[in-house]
């Protein structure tokens, strides 16, 4: 799990180094929205009864005021570590309040599981395009108990 945040704080330090290096007006979007997003995911995942510490990766692109797709890579930290590949879509209800609905992959040792997930957050959105993302998922796996995954992302948008 190290050396998963560091590849992310790696690529987070590309990316601001170069939003400060553009002008911020040549990536907002018409609507005056930052059109991508990348963030790291620190939570849980409740998984028949017990909580496991969760990482992920996320990325998303706005393409509309009210609409992003992206993708997301978490590894819980269980017996068998896991990793869980989802592709999302999210739609903003109400300024930063978001729910989404996403489908992807999920890989437990040698298994591999698909799984639909559920998301409602909020994006709290801090001067220099950075972003704090609390959030609640519902994953629902094939074959499998139904698992609920909280946390924050920490982000920047560009």
């Amino acid at each position: 799990m190290k050396s998963f945040a560091a590849v992310f704080f790696a690529l987070l330090s590309t990316v601001a180094i170069a939003d400060e290096n553009a002008h911020e007006s040549a990536h907002a979007s018409e609507e005056g929205h930052r059109k991508h997003n990348l963030g790291l995911f620190v939570g849980v995942t409740r998984e028949h009864g017990e909580n496991l510490d969760t990482l992920g990766i996320e990325y998303s692109y706005r393409f509309h005021e009210k609409w992003s797709v992206g993708g997301v890579i978490e590894r819980a930290d269980r017996e068998k570590d896991s990793t869980l590949i989802i592709a999302f879509v999210h739609h903003f209800i109400y300024k930063g309040l978001f729910v989404g609905a996403g489908l992807g992959r999920k890989d437990p040792g040698d298994e591999r599981q698909n799984t639909a997930r559920g998301t409602i957050g909020y994006d709290f959105e801090l001067p220099g395009g950075w972003i704090i993302v609390p959030q609640a998922n519902v994953d629902f796996i094939h074959n499998e108990s139904n698992e609920e995954v909280y946390g924050i992302a920490f982000g920047k948008q560009f």
